[in-house]
Parts: C-alpha cells; structure tokens; sequence
C-alpha cells in the first residue's frame, strides 16, 4: 500500500509517519513544503519524501499514479474545502485525514457518491475526534444504553504546538457553536478529573461528535470539550473570549501566534502528561474511561486511528464512500496500534485498574522478552504475593546505623515474604513484608524521562531506575535521585542493583542496596507466587 502523508514533517504528520515506517505492507512517503525538513525526516524513518504544495502541486503528483492512500495531516481544517478529497477521488485513490472541525467532518459525505463511483474510501476525522471518542461509545454501548456522553481532551503543556492547532483553538474561541444553543467555544468552565493526573480545567469546543452521535448512536446529550493544563493558559483564554461574546472584537486569530509564543516558553509550567476523560451516562448510572499518555507521548494519540486505518486498507478493508470515522475502527485494534509502537498510554473503564502495566508501557516491546513469571507479576494489578527470602545484612557499623534508621529487614538465613501491589493513579503501590519489616514505595513514569525508566519514590527520595531485558532477565539500575524534587550529586546516590529472574516456574528477586563509602546496607533475594498458586 504507497501512502502519501500530507503535511508529513508537522507535529501529528512527523509522528503519523513514524508509526507507519518499517511497516512492510506500507510503502510511505513523506511530503512537506520544507525540503530539508522532508529530506531528513525521510533519511532517518528509511522511506520516502517529497517536497511539494498540497495546495497545487498534487493533482500532478498524484497523477503520476504511485500514490494509493493520502492521509492529509496539513490542518488547520476550519474553512478548508475538500480540494484534497476530491483530487483523490479523480484520481482513484483513498483519503484520510486528521481533521476535528464539526462543520469539515459532517460535510464529508457530500463526496460519498462520487468516492463509491471512485471504488475509494474518503474518511474525515480519522483522529482523537471523533474516531477514537467513536470507538470508546461504541464499546460502552455493548454494554448497555447511552442517554448522555461527556468528554475532555486534555494534553500536557509540554506536548509540541503546531501553529494550526493554536491557530484552530485561539480563533474559534468565544464563537457559537453550531446546534447547540448557548454553548460557545472556550465559553464556559468545567473540570474533569485523570487518574494520576488530578483535575483539569475543560472547555466546550466546536468538535463533530455531538451531531455525529445522535445521528449514529442516537445520543441527543453530548459535550464534547478540551481543556489546557496550565490554569492561568485556560482561565486566560476563557476571559479573553469574552471580548468575542461581547462583539468586542470579531475573532481572536490575530493574537494566536503571540500567545503560542508566550506558551512556549512556559512550557516547563506544565507536563509531558495528557489525558482524554470520557463518561457515559444512562439514568443515575455513569461509567467512565480514561486515556493517560505520559512521556511525552500524547501527541501520537491524534495519529493512531489513521495509522489503525491504513493499516487495515492495506490489509483489505472493503469499505468504500464518503463518511466520518465512526464505525470503521474498534477501540481494541486502536489500542494494539499504541501496544505496537511502544507508547506509554494507559486506559480503562475503571481508573483504578489502567492498562497495560506500568512496566509493559515503560519497557515496550521489550516487555515480552522478560521471564514469563516475571510477566505474570507485572501483569497481575491488584495483588499478593508470598514467598520466602534470605537477606543478608550491613558490612560496616555505619551501614548497620542507616540500616537500622531507614527500617531495612534484618539478617536471616530464612524469612517469610510478602508483597502487595495495589494502584496509585497510572503507578503502582508496593508494599514489602519482609520478617517484621515493612518497605513501601510507589513506582511511575516519571516526567520527561526516557522510555525504558521509571521513578520509585521512598519517602522524600525519588530515584530513576533504568530497566534492561536480556536472557529473559529484568535489571533495574540506578540512573538519577533526588530529594524533594531536587536533584542530588552522584556522590550521594546509594548504590541499588536488583534483578528479576524465574527459577522452576517461579518468580525470583536478588536486590543490593549499599551506599559509598558505608558499603552494603542489605542484599534479598528469593521468590514469590501469587496466592492461588502457593
């Protein structure tokens, strides 16, 4: 399948292509405006690139006939015409795109007759909206009636800012929104809650999914919101939209490019953590999914439906006319497009339970080359597992003296063990029972650490642990610490090395904890099984 990615070296277009390269069944090619940009791109993903102008280069690109499927990822989408779609369909070849304007997508099936003739697919909206909101209504509605739908995109303030998204948020702010009486973009305050995250301010936006769910599901109450996780950003923009409510002024396009400017540069106020919150309701009865991405992945949420549809083109979809994206993918085959590329993206219809693991979203696709037991722990959520342990103890006096403050198990030659793993937002409680001594700790991805580490925090003291898989075995090594959130000098970092490994089908620990200059403070090592199989 030769797919062709417009706006191909922007923010979702950069990231769209790479969870397509080295796909075998997908030959991709990159094409943007920016030569240099497309060329280095191109170089690095292995694939192939093309500078060229949408606007009037590609009904000539296009009829050169090496092209299959177009995605167009080169918004902002409000006020574009479909000249894309059509020159597609001229041409005999698929249209995708990234838009989320309500009037651009309901619009699309005007098409619909001229795309059958055509034999192609022309899919707006393949994206969070409404393709993915979509997906997660539908799976609600296997298990019951929706009467109401309320959701909230909510990215981190680190997430990168093209200047179409700014450009489509900034100027639509304060405007009327179509067929919803009283509502405005950015025209009132709610907060919506993430799992880990705490709460976010929402805001009503100008998005497909109210009339698209009453025409498809027949869900007559929906809103359909974002939100900027900065307060002063999102309160900011709420005032200033009054002055468009007011009539004050028409829009408020021409401060876009200003206020994405004074936005980058506070970007450290916020997160690389984003989140999609959405509840359905059906009488008193209310149910809720959550979407966390962390790590900086967020802004590969966006391209993920498209790159699940042309994934599923390529391997034979059917489907054929001019529609929205509704319908067309499940949530399931979504997610195993974030399971594929690795991302660090976590869900659930219960916040207490997010999956997968926090382990498997920090290792990747390393994950399933650790042991099977150790696996099976990592997988287990909410659990208890016991089994026995040796621990050995302080080499010097003064490792028996901060041994002895920071309550670290005492010498044995034989101990009982017991280890209980309990959810804390999209990290993980442990709580260690070894002898008479309780140990706990919580486990997370931390903030703008790479993929692969992880941060456990005692206390005041947070260390980042690097995980390794080789031979089946998961290493953990120490690779930063801080205390209170500031970061300490190498030269106080304790020493900490812990393997996990499977012995006769069971799990199996060996962890050293020492400092310098004091030497070890504790070594244990031994095995666990979870409860119904000890």
């Amino acid at each position: 399948m030769r797919v062709l990615v417009l706006g191909g070296t922007g923010v979702f277009g950069s990231r769209l292509c790479r969870l397509l390269a080295g796909d075998p069944a997908i030959a991709l090619t990159i094409a943007a405006r920016d030569r240099a940009a497309v060329d280095a791109l191109a170089r690095e993903l292995a694939v192939g690139g093309r500078a060229l102008d949408w606007r009037s280069d590609l009904d000539r690109v296009l009829g050169e006939g090496g092209h299959d499927v177009v995605v167009h990822a080169a918004g902002p989408f409000q006020g574009q015409d479909y000249a894309v779609a059509e020159c597609c369909i001229r041409h005999g070849v698929h249209y995708l795109d990234l838009a989320d304007d309500a009037a651009f997508v309901h619009g699309i099936d005007q098409l619909h007759d001229a795309a059958l003739k055509a034999g192609v697919l022309v899919c707006a909206g393949v994206s969070t909206a409404p393709a993915l909101t979509g997906a997660a209504v539908e799976e609600a509605l296997q298990s019951g009636p929706v009467e109401r739908v309320a959701f909230g995109i909510m990215p981190g303030n680190d997430a990168p800012r093209g200047p179409a998204l700014v450009a489509a948020i900034v100027g639509g702010a304060g405007r009327p929104i179509a067929d919803q009486p009283g509502r405005r973009v950015w025209g009132d305050l709610r907060r919506m809650r993430l799992p880990g995250l705490g709460k976010r301010w929402v805001a009503p936006c100008d998005l497909p999914e109210p009339a698209l769910f009453a025409r498809r599901f027949g869900i007559r109450d929906t809103f359909a919101g974002a939100g900027l996780e900065v307060s002063i950003f999102h309160v900011g923009l709420w005032s200033l939209s009054w002055l468009v409510r007011l009539g004050l002024v028409r829009t408020l396009a021409p401060v876009a490019p200003l206020l994405a400017a004074v936005a980058d540069r506070l970007r450290f106020l916020g997160t690389d953590r984003g989140g999609l919150r959405l509840e359905v309701q059906a009488g008193s009865l209310t149910r809720v999914w959550c979407l966390i991405a962390e790590g900086g992945d967020g802004p590969f949420i966006p391209v993920t439906p498209a790159a699940t549809l042309v994934r599923k083109l390529a391997g034979g979809l059917a489907t054929r006319g001019a529609l929205p994206c509704l319908g067309l993918l499940s949530l399931a085959e979504i997610e195993a497009e974030w399971r594929r590329a690795g991302l660090r993206v976590a869900t659930g219809w219960d916040d207490t339970d997010l999956q997968p693991s926090l382990y498997r979203r920090a290792l990747g696709s390393a994950y399933d080359r650790q042991s099977r037991a150790g696996q099976a722990l990592h997988d287990a959520g909410q659990s208890h597992w016991k089994g026995r342990c040796t621990v050995t103890g302080a080499q010097t006096v003064g490792g028996r003296l901060v041994a002895w403050l920071f309550q670290l198990p005492a010498a044995t030659d034989d101990a009982p063990i017991a280890v209980e793993f309990t959810a804390a937002g999209t990290g993980e409680l442990w709580t260690r029972r070894i002898g008479g001594r309780i140990m706990r700790s919580r486990q997370f991805i931390g903030l703008r650490k790479p993929a692969g580490w992880i941060v456990e925090r005692f206390g005041i003291f947070d260390f980042d642990l690097w995980l390794q898989v080789s031979d089946e075995r998961l290493s953990l090594s120490m690779v930063g610490m801080r205390c209170c959130g500031l970061p300490l000098p190498r030269a106080l970092w304790p020493v900490i090395e812990a393997v996990e490994s499977e012995e006769e089908e069971r799990f199996c620990f060996d962890v050293q904890i020492g400092l310098p200059l004091v030497g070890r403070l504790v070594r244990y090592r031994g095995w666990l099984t979870d409860r119904a199989r000890s």
